[in-house]
């Protein structure tokens, strides 16, 4: 992969996605469908092709992969398996092994910047919950002595985390892993244009009615309410976005968000406020935009071609700065909103 790293200043500064709709047919033949899932909205616009059916097969696929992976509904796989950790092995679906092994697959080429097992660190800074707070570091060593996707055991349909303490959090993973099961009912319905939102995971499914790319905005951290900041065009891609402005507490003048980095125990700090990751495999752009926030460019850079090869995809990425800058690279065409 041939390097190519834009860098670019503007007046303004940096991030969160929406969807400009300019150009974009208007009708459908039903209005476009909501369902809160997966802790977030989840919305579902099919346009022309928005038909009963559909959204029926949609909104059931996604009660199926939160009762998979939901860290609260008692009777999900996740919960079990972390009731059970340090005691016996859990069997699991389909549905589990095909994230997990995805999300291990990205933890071994970075090094473990993902990783679904931070659970307790996680549940330890409680960001926005009734009961975050900045922990001291002795809680956090401790806290990390239950982290590692390396202890992760896996035999056949059943897995296992090893040492009483450990959890799962697939919160960095599960929704592209719903938005490529949504695309896929979008394609069993012949379906030609939709633009699947789960809580600002979107995927641009397809090309705009007059056959020319979707146009997605990427909002600026400092200001998400306000203008994008860029604009992105894509087709048939998934646009992630992780940033230090989506879930955070302040203190003292200090914001604590909630992307930890592993290795520290710490909110993440790599010199960047956002990264928007372009993908056709949504479940990838998810993994990849949380693991590129704790990399930071460079890092991101050194490992996108394994990615690549490794998901048989291209990948591109977006990242701002605090300084009024955004950078990116692969095939990707960004430009000032």
């Amino acid at each position: 992969m041939k390097k190519s790293f834009y860098i670019h200043h503007l007046i303004i500064s940096a991030l969160t996605l929406t969807v400009l709709f300019s150009g974009c047919s208007k009708k459908s033949a039903l209005p476009p469908q909501s369902k809160i899932c997966m802790d977030t909205v989840c919305s579902i616009n099919a346009f022309d092709y928005g038909t009963e059916e559909l959204y029926a097969d949609i909104f059931k696929r996604l009660d199926e992969i939160e009762k998979v992976f939901s860290p609260t509904l008692h009777d999900s796989e996740v919960c079990k398996i972390n009731r059970m950790a340090g005691i016996s092995p859990v069997e699991v679906s389909e549905d589990f092994l095909t994230v997990l092994s995805t999300a291990q697959k990205i933890s071994r080429i970075t090094k473990g910047a993902l990783d679904v097992t931070a659970g307790p660190l996680i549940d330890l800074w409680g960001i926005n919950t009734d009961h975050q707070k900045i922990p001291t570091s002795k809680e956090i060593e401790a806290a990390k002595e239950f982290v590692g996707y390396e202890k992760i055991q896996v035999d056949g349909n059943n897995v296992f985390l090893p040492v009483a303490g450990m959890s799962f959090n697939f919160g960095a993973v599960v929704k592209g892993y719903a938005a490529d099961e949504i695309v896929s009912i979008m394609k069993r319905h012949r379906v030609k244009r939709a633009i699947i939102d789960l809580g600002g995971n979107i995927y641009a499914f397809g090309r705009k009615a007059d056959n020319i790319p979707w146009v997605i905005g990427i909002k600026n951290p400092k200001n998400p309410n306000g203008n994008p900041m860029l604009k992105v065009y894509v087709k048939n891609s998934s646009i992630v976005t992780s940033g230090n402005y989506e879930r955070y507490f302040e203190q003292n003048g200090k914001r604590y968000h909630h992307i930890l980095n592993t290795e520290t125990g710490m909110p993440a700090e790599r010199g960047v406020y956002s990264v928007t990751i372009i993908c056709k495999k949504s479940i990838v752009a998810d993994c990849l935009s949380t693991a590129s926030f704790i990399l930071g460019a460079e890092r991101t850079y050194d490992v996108i071609s394994t990615i690549e090869k490794e998901f048989k995809t291209t990948i591109g990425c977006v990242f701002i700065y605090p300084d009024n800058r955004w950078g990116h690279f692969g095939k990707i065409k960004v430009m000032p909103y």
